[in-house]
């Protein structure tokens, strides 16, 4: 018995050191995660590289200037000479088929869709909140339920003792079944302590030993059929916009491709000074390339680009359709929760008002305890599943609102 002094005191401490802890909600814990991601944070960084590739791509049709300086022997029957020359280099890509367009239009695109892998990353964190926080709402509900039915027994041995109801056995009965309670509620009080772990560790989270959490306010979502939440799905799901994205990419490196079949007409422009010559020489050409033969290579860069389109086509397809059966199996969810969860209810106070009469007949003696023992125990596993019932019912809610673009 002494054990179970020391417990409840603790319980007791427990319960006031929590309204000294700092409480996140769901929202706060979102929004730090989404700002804290380490795959977001490596994007942000890749995608700088995104913008350093477009102003290379600009500057490689940008006149090149350079300086050169040659020297050469040239020898004859008579004699050996030096010529050495020294002068500006400067070419100039006047015409490649709109490939500078091409290629500028695709590294624009590449630009856009880093931004929806951003996206994609803090959303990815988001459901991994929404899941450990209510699953550490879940233990927490069920630390709680099991604290409710350790005291109340506890009580109901106290008086039962007092009053000498109950015999040596019956009294060792107790004493077990309290054992078991202890147990159990240290087991769950293990199990919310990871819960809160988990949480701390997705969002990022390691200089907050006092962190804890509050209670989802009950809410109802703002889309339930699937008529109006698949269309708001598409919109909101950022890795459909990154794959549409892929399809226009693939598309521009087609026309890239082509454009290496085309001519491409240069300038060259050189002044120079050679030793044994006087004054400032000149040299200007215009040069025109076509490939007439062994065009493989540029085929081939058409062909895969086209393959890429059709493949990426594909795959917006098949993103789309799976985005379709996880709407439908989150509505269905939904609705299949929602009818558990009053059902639980329903069995759960039915079972309370069955062991409130069981506890009035075992201090009337008109029970043994193993008959309480077997409605304590059902009344007991009525409230857990409640509790799990309750919040595996708000998280497909939420999930739902996730879904079609409601921020968590």
């Amino acid at each position: 018995m002494k054990k179970h002094i020391l417990l409840y005191l603790g319980l007791f401490y427990l319960g006031q050191t929590v309204t000294a802890q700092n409480i996140w909600s769901l929202k706060e814990c979102i929004a730090y995660g989404r700002a804290n991601s380490f795959e977001a944070s490596e994007i942000k960084i890749l995608n700088a590289s995104y913008k350093e590739d477009r102003k290379s791509i600009r500057a490689s049709y940008l006149p090149q200037y350079n300086l050169f300086a040659n020297g050469a022997f040239t020898a004859n029957n008579n004699a050996v000479a030096w010529n050495p020359n020294a002068g500006l280099e400067v070419n100039a890509l006047l015409y490649s088929g709109f490939r500078k367009k091409h290629e500028l239009q695709k590294a624009d695109l590449i630009i856009a869709q880093s931004q929806y892998n951003i996206a994609i990353a803090e959303n990815n964190v988001e459901m991994q909140v929404l899941y450990a926080y209510t699953e550490a709402l879940t233990k927490k509900g069920q630390y709680q339920v099991c604290i409710d039915f350790y005291e109340k027994t506890r009580q109901l041995y106290d008086e039962c003792s007092t009053s000498k109801l109950l015999s040596p056995a019956d009294g060792y009965f107790f004493e077990v079944l309290l054992q078991q309670d202890c147990q159990e509620i240290e087991s769950l009080e293990q199990q919310y302590a990871i819960a809160l772990l988990k949480i701390r560790q997705t969002i990022n989270l390691y200089d907050d030993p006092d962190f804890e959490i509050t209670e989802i306010p009950s809410f109802t979502p703002g889309h339930t059929t699937l008529d109006v939440a698949y269309p708001l799905a598409l919109l909101a799901d950022p890795g459909i916009s990154s794959n549409q994205l892929d399809i226009d990419i693939a598309r521009e490196s087609s026309r890239i491709a082509k454009t290496l079949l085309l001519p491409t007409v240069s300038l060259r422009y050189t002044p120079y000074y050679e030793l044994h010559k006087s004054g400032l020489q000149h040299y200007a050409g215009l040069q025109i390339s076509l490939p007439v033969f062994n065009r493989t290579v540029q085929k081939t860069a058409i062909e895969k680009a086209t393959i890429q389109g059709l493949f990426q086509e594909k795959q917006l397809d098949n993103q789309k359709e799976m985005l379709w059966n996880a709407v439908v199996l989150i509505i269905s969810e939904l609705k299949n929760r929602q009818s558990l969860y009053e059902i639980s209810l329903t069995t759960l106070k039915k079972s309370t008002r069955l062991l409130n009469d069981s506890e009035e007949k075992l201090k009337n003696k008109n029970i043994y305890p193993e008959a309480y023992l077997v409605v304590r125990n059902w009344n007991k596993q009525c409230a857990l599943d409640s509790v799990a019932l309750k919040y595996q019912t708000i998280t497909q809610a939420k999930l739902l609102d996730f879904y079609t673009g409601t921020t968590l």
